[in-house]
């Protein structure tokens, strides 16, 4: 099937790239460059303000400019009108005479959130009368402080592993089975 070898070239070229970054700032740490630092001090800060913390909607709005930059225009894709959006779907775009429609959720370390599967169904269903392929982007955030990613505390300033799996197509079926582990999505 054509376009399950090009999720799979996707879910690839997602795992090299986040290699890579981890590669090249372990490498400059090594050799005594200045690398990314987080404006707090480690660990938990005794007082956090709302204000400190990253809200949901711009955390959606880093997961789909995360998929943007590192997959959709690297691979080609071409976008449609109207797209990238906050509201899902989120991005749809089309390749090779395929198009697709992506449904992007943001995940905090360590929980790997999944669509219920009534909206999955629903997505699915209006999918197939647009002729569009679903897709499924998991994108995953915590602290490069241990202290913090525990605590599942995102904040303003801090530095993050984000981690992207690959996409997954979605289904019809009555149950569907995301079968990406908590433990491979958010390894450091």
């Amino acid at each position: 099937m054509e376009n399950k070898d090009e999720i799979e070239k996707l879910h690839e070229a997602s795992l090299k790239l986040n290699k890579e970054v981890k590669e090249k700032l372990a490498k400059a740490e090594a050799e005594g460059q200045k690398v990314p630092e987080s404006v707090w001090a480690d660990g938990i800060p005794d007082k956090v303000e709302e204000k400190d913390k990253i809200p949901q909607d711009e955390l959606m709005s880093m997961a789909v400019d995360y998929i943007m930059t590192n997959v959709i225009i690297p691979k080609g894709f071409k976008i449609e009108p109207g797209f990238p959006r906050p509201q899902y779907p989120n991005i749809i775009c089309k390749r090779d005479g395929l198009k697709y429609s992506i449904v992007i959720v943001p995940c905090l370390y360590p929980a790997f959130i999944t669509i219920d599967d009534k909206s999955r169904l629903e997505f699915v269903k209006t999918c197939k009368q647009n002729d569009l392929i679903p897709l499924y982007a998991a994108v995953g955030y915590r602290s490069y402080d241990e202290e913090r990613a525990k605590a599942r505390l995102l904040l303003r300033g801090d530095i993050f592993i984000t981690t992207f799996p690959g996409f997954i197509v979605l289904g019809d079926k009555e149950t569907q089975n995301f079968d990406i582990k908590t433990t491979e999505m958010f390894r450091p």
